[in-house]
């Protein structure tokens, strides 16, 4: 392993600035101690091929490739928005299976998959030459970055200073100069940013690695135009078709492979549709950017639509919580077979697992490189010791983390979730806990937050800053103060809550909203606002008689479900009603809802540009503000500031009942219903529902949850339907309903 970059006199800086409460602005270079990328010219900072061994004289060989994806700044096993150690994390795991994979196989290739250095207070280093992430790739030897969508959060120079300093190779098929920029006249000639592919060779084998970056940089990030400056992301399916022909005629490759930063079915053109396409070209696809944990086959020409099938089982005779590849469902992948299908792999995130791919070859007759079989593992972390060295070189960054995140903002008043009646004030719905820890995962007992499905102060502290800080900041194109009518925002952790009397730290703020969004002002017509909440509120699963829960969209991210508030704007919500017919809003400002009128809404910048904008709701042009060039940028950030300033979190000031679900019914600013119960509440107090309402509550049962990056409910809790729920094994302790 290498020593790191990382000055020490850079760091003592960086960590003085973060006890400062300092972090880098969405338009600061970075420091600037890097020369910026040469304009319109392809940055290759390795030989096109790398040669990690030269023996020729051999027969046979398996060749390994690892990969980690979405890493999110996990550096240690820490989260620090919890403040905690998170098992299932961390580069100072996934070191100690390096190095156990590298005793066998010293010549093993390792990738990152992107979404690599924002996240998990990543950003307090943002100003250092090299990001600490970075030092930590280069101290593990990684073989080949590929930069993925998060990487474009901050301003372009903060990308080009640490793919210089990654001293490998750095990849992509689908970034180009933008050949219309003034900087870059290219006579209508494309120019790739990064290479397209890289070529390993392994004792006379050839491995190509394809890369991928979302095209939909520009979409997510188009309040932040400098942060992809001169820059065009192309379609990832053509992309990648072109540079493995490229790859496959230039350098006919014995093992190709896809490192691809890409959902399975984003955009039309996921992983799933370059599968089916591609399969005839690639051996084995990493993929990240979906935050899940599986291994798949994808058949040629296949239909890229539906579920493909899970090769996958859980590694009884090793670490059982490994995935490894069940040869009995995937059977053997060689030359004769190979062009019919393609093998996917992602490895969760934060440092989940080590994703590995063995490839065995033979020489056949003709002394070429043949496929022998390909074998797929998950190597989980969950139980694996950090490596100690790593844990040195980097423990100036993980400390001056920790003293960020606990640094003591302002204390709290009142409970920013509550339950009428009931005297606990925890998240969860059903038992009134926060997140218990079992050591595998942390989340709610049920998964509903309560103030997920009720009108609390917890997510009107977010929406109200919202619109304060543009009511005090922001002007029109006019010159004009903005006056925001309603502002939208989603509770993204169901480990979030604020409890009366708690010293309220930095990291409260991480943890009620661990994105770097920016804040948007822009201008929509009462129809598109009425589509747009219609939209969020299409999270939800119709209402079915004998519900005494709600269930949630396994398509529909968590993160994608907002919630609304404003001075005097009220609605409700019929989830009884399909999806695009639930929302009725009553009163914006006081008066009558007019769908023909204009009004003001605030939002993220990653809501603006990824939903509002591709679904018409609103126009760039319609923009009227945003925070870009704010000192404080981030509504994160937004939200320490409030508490910093005023000393002092007040519920009582956030207590905005402007909403309610029809089938829980209208509560007052004590959480106690107004007027009549809705049919859920009601169901609880049927005999058979109020019975199993209570085991809920005692957690005797446990819900029914998608396998999926949420772990959400996908089925109510319906006493009409055994199905629904299951007992808990561990009857009265929340483990028992752990998977």
């Amino acid at each position: 392993m290498k020593s790191t970059t990382l000055s020490r006199a850079l760091l003592a800086s960086s960590i003085a600035l973060a006890l400062a409460g300092c972090n880098s602005s969405n338009s600061n270079d970075g420091g600037g101690h890097t020369l910026p990328l040469e304009e319109c010219k392809t940055y290759q900072s390795a030989p096109e091929v790398i040669v990690l061994s030269d023996n020729e004289n051999i027969e046979r060989q398996t060749i390994t490739i690892g990969a980690t994806g979405d890493m999110h700044g996990r550096i240690f096993a820490y989260d620090y928005a919890l403040d905690s150690v998170d098992v299932n994390a961390g580069f100072t795991k996934i070191s100690t299976l390096l190095s156990e994979e590298r005793a066998q196989n010293p010549n093993m290739i390792m990738i990152d998959l992107g979404d690599t250095l924002q996240g998990n207070s990543a950003e307090l280093f943002n100003d250092l030459p090299v990001h600490p992430v970075v030092d930590t790739m280069n101290f593990m030897d990684y073989d080949l970055w590929v930069p993925g969508n998060h990487e474009f959060d901050f301003e372009r120079s903060f990308l080009d200073k640490n793919i210089q300093a990654f001293e490998q190779a750095v990849i992509s098929s689908n970034i180009v100069w933008d050949k219309n920029s003034d900087a870059c006249a290219t006579n209508g000639e494309e120019v790739p940013f990064l290479p397209s592919y890289q070529i390993f060779e392994i004792d006379g084998a050839k491995v190509a690695v394809v890369g991928l970056t979302p095209s939909w940089v520009t979409n997510w990030q188009a309040s932040s135009p400098q942060n992809f400056r001169n820059l065009d992301f192309k379609n990832e399916l053509e992309s990648v078709r072109k540079a493995v022909e490229d790859a496959t005629a230039k350098h006919q490759p014995d093992v190709v492979i896809g490192a691809l930063h890409w959902g399975r079915k984003d955009g039309g053109t996921g992983v799933h549709k370059i599968a089916t396409e591609l399969a005839d070209y690639f051996d084995v696809l990493f993929m990240g950017h979906e935050h899940a944990q599986f291994i798949e086959r994808v058949e040629k020409d296949g239909d890229y639509t539906a579920d493909q099938l899970n090769i996958s089982v859980r590694d009884a005779d090793g670490r059982p919580q490994n995935q490894v590849e069940d040869k009995n469902i995937s059977e053997r992948y060689h030359s004769a077979n190979r062009h019919e299908s393609v093998k996917v792999i992602e490895p969760g995130s934060w440092g989940w697992a080590l994703a590995k791919a063995e490839i065995e070859l033979y020489k056949d007759a003709d002394g070429k490189w043949q496929i022998f079989d390909t074998t797929l593992a998950n190597r989980t972390v969950a139980d694996i010791e950090e490596d100690a060295a790593l844990q040195q070189e980097m423990q100036e960054i993980h400390d001056a983390s920790v003293i960020d995140a606990n640094t003591q903002i302002g204390t709290v008043d009142g409970n920013f979730t509550f339950t009428g009646h009931v005297s606990k004030f925890g998240g969860d719905e059903a038992v009134h806990e926060d997140p218990q820890f079992d050591g595998a995962t942390n989340r709610l007992y049920t998964t509903i937050h309560h103030a997920k499905v009720a009108d609390m102060p917890l997510v009107d502290f977010i929406n109200q800053t919202q619109i304060r800080v543009i009511e005090e900041k922001a002007t029109d194109h006019n010159g004009n103060p903005v006056k925001v009518d309603v502002s939208a925002a989603a509770l993204f952790g169901d480990s979030s809550n604020l409890t009366d009397g708690q010293v309220y730290l930095k990291k409260d703020s991480a943890n009620l909203y661990m994105y770097d969004n920016m804040l948007v002002a822009t201008e929509i017509s009462g129809e598109q606002l009425q589509n747009f909440m219609e939209w969020s509120y299409s999270y939800f699963n119709t209402y079915q008689e004998g519900d005494i829960t709600v269930s949630f969209n396994k398509d529909i991210r968590a993160y994608n479900y907002d919630l609304f508030d404003g001075q005097g704007f009220t609605y409700e919500v019929d989830i009884a009603q399909e999806p695009g017919n639930r929302v009725t809003i009553t009163s914006i400002r006081g008066t009558e809802f007019d769908k023909d009128a204009t009004y003001v809404i605030a939002v993220n910048d990653y809501r603006f540009s990824s939903t509002m904008v591709p679904n018409g709701w609103v126009s760039e042009e319609d923009e009227l503000w945003n925070s870009a060039d704010e000192t404080v940028y981030a509504i994160r950030d937004m939200l320490t500031e409030y508490v910093a300033e005023t000393g002092t979190l007040s519920a009582g000031e956030f207590t905005n009942q402007n909403w309610h679900i029809v089938q829980y019914g209208q509560t007052d600013a004590e959480g106690n219903l107004v007027g009549d119960k809705g049919a859920l509440l009601k169901a609880r107090e049927t005999e058979e529902g109020s019975k199993l309402w209570q085991q809920l509550q005692n957690k005797e049962i446990c819900v029914v949850r998608e396998e999926s990056r949420d772990s959400d409910i996908t089925i109510a809790v319906n006493y009409k339907d055994g199905s629904t729920w299951y007992e808990n094994p561990q009857p009265g302790t929340y483990q028992g309903c752990v998977h």
